[in-house]
């Protein structure tokens, strides 16, 4: 049997079991809140693996190790140990009480999260609006899974795009969040057999610990053992490697697709597991990033664009039969989160875009708007695949460095954006709308400013104006809250005795 045959067995095998846990997420949809968060009985397990599947995806499997390839164990500490200490924090701090809220106003998306607790419906359309900066991370997925796709299985690069954008798309708009949860918690498990094969493939390098890794990274070039490194366009400082992508870490739980986990579990008992499960996983698949290093040291000219490094690894150092097995945990990894992209994207079309139109106009019951909405999610989706085509595309053909850069641009924009609302929703009552609304703004301002006028030297690195806009949105944030504070409604919701969210605003 041919590798290229050998490939294709397993990959139709993958796709044939996904099929059938898509299914079975697909006959528990129910209506739109199904559709949206699923059924809320899965298992917090489940929700957790879905989470640590979200969080990593193509990224940390295939894009990010190109990065780290190319600028050496500085990438590793900000990717792989800052980044995952932020989003631990992130997800210790904002789950319960995210849950809690939502849970009071029903929340389905975050965007409907923000208007709700803020109470205006006008907040919940801009930050709809805004949370189509996901399609750049969409762009990210599709372009590394098209990347390997092409080199495993020896087809044109349209034919694996093709796959990549359709395979998905259909289950999603028929199963929505129920098939996305069952069949992320599938690719999770696949994931982790496939983590340990890639951490173990170059395991003989850390012979006698990190420090044997590193000898042989300095013997390529003494820099890239180096925690810093002046020469990269990313890593430069401690600045850079620790503290930019620590914050990172902690504000990018708030994109729609990873903080609206919390929303999709039953009681908050389940909050519990469903963090450990996700913090466990997690933390091996951050460990992937390691691959990077490895690649360094068994291909250590550099000879191909960032983004084509973990397909050439695998070929380089795993026999026939194993890359197709890699193969398959590497379409997971990106699927896992391709497929919450999508549930979030469509759900906030339909829920926050769609539902506040047709609920003004009032000429349609709520089951109707509900029923419509489901329909429209699936049309939103299928408008959605051909953008998402020429971005990716363009971002195979001439991309900026890396895709990478293109998605951090984006997505970073947009949890800029949501963090002072979400942190500010959360944990004061006396922060006025139009604070919340300004901070939004101006964290928009500032990121996209640096960077499309290259302000300061870190402009090119999407962290660091990230960074900046969010330190710039909470001093906003905190200024308005000390000088123009809402005064405490004696009749509030949220004062009256037993209610959880009381807790969570009480100081």
């Amino acid at each position: 049997m041919g590798e290229t045959t050998a490939a294709w067995i397993l990959f139709g095998a993958y796709l044939v079991v996904v099929s059938i846990v898509a299914f079975v997420g697909i006959r528990k949809v129910s209506g739109f809140a199904s559709f949206s968060v699923g059924s809320r009985q899965v298992s917090p397990v489940f929700v957790g693996l879905s989470l640590a599947a979200n969080l990593t995806s193509a990224a940390t499997f295939i894009i990010n190790p190109g990065l780290i390839y190319l600028y050496g164990i500085s990438g590793f500490i900000g990717y792989a140990i800052a980044t995952p200490l932020g989003i631990i924090l992130g997800l210790t701090i904002m789950s319960k009480a995210f849950r809690q809220i939502g849970d009071q106003h029903t929340a389905l998306t975050v965007p409907q999260w923000i208007g709700d607790r803020f109470g205006d419906s006008k907040l919940t359309l801009f930050f709809a609006f805004i949370s189509l900066l996901l399609i750049t991370f969409v762009v990210l997925i599709v372009v590394g899974l098209t990347l390997v796709l092409s080199s495993v299985l020896q087809i044109p690069n349209w034919v694996a795009m093709a796959i990549v954008i359709v395979f998905p798309l259909v289950y999603i708009m028929f199963g929505g969040a129920s098939a996305h949860t069952l069949t992320n918690s599938a690719q999770a498990v696949i994931m982790v057999g496939v983590a340990l094969l890639l951490i173990g493939s170059g395991i003989h390098y850390l012979q006698g610990g990190l420090g044997g890794l590193l000898e042989h990274l300095r013997a390529i070039e003494p820099v890239l053992a180096q925690p810093t490194n002046p020469d990269s366009l990313l890593f430069r400082d401690w600045f850079e490697v620790v503290v930019a992508n620590f914050v990172i870490g902690i504000a990018i739980i708030t994109q729609p697709h990873v903080l609206s986990k919390a929303l999709y579990l039953n009681s908050e008992r389940d909050v519990n597991k469903y963090l450990a499960t996700g913090f466990i996983v997690l933390t091996l698949f951050f460990l992937v990033l390691i691959v990077g290093l490895y690649a360094r040291v068994v291909m250590p000219e550099v000879g191909l664009p960032p983004d084509e490094i973990v397909p050439a690894y695998i070929v380089e150092v795993f026999s026939p039969g194993m890359r197709a097995l890699v193969l398959i945990g590497l379409v997971a990894a990106g699927f896992s989160t391709l497929e919450g992209l999508l549930v979030a994207l469509s759900t906030i079309f339909s829920n926050d875009i769609y539902r506040q139109y047709a609920t003004r106009n009032g000429r349609l019951s709520l089951e109707e708007i509900d029923q419509r909405g489901i329909r429209y999610s699936k049309y939103f989706l299928l408008a959605l695949a051909p953008v998402i085509a020429l971005f990716s595309y363009q971002q195979i053909v001439a991309p900026d460095l890396s895709v990478a850069i293109f998605a951090q641009n984006g997505v970073y924009a947009l949890f800029s954006a949501t963090f002072v609302p979400i942190i500010f929703g959360i944990f004061s009552e006396r922060i006025r709308k139009e604070v919340v609304f300004a901070a939004a703004v101006a964290a928009l301002v500032v990121h996209f400013g640096m960077y499309l006028f290259e302000i300061s030297m870190y402009w090119n690195n999407p962290a660091v104006p990230a960074t900046f806009a969010l330190t710039t949105s909470t001093v906003i944030a905190l200024v308005g809250l000390w000088v123009w504070p809402k005064p405490v409604e004696a009749d509030d919701p949220a004062e009256e005795p037993g209610d959880p969210a009381a807790e969570v605003f009480r100081p």
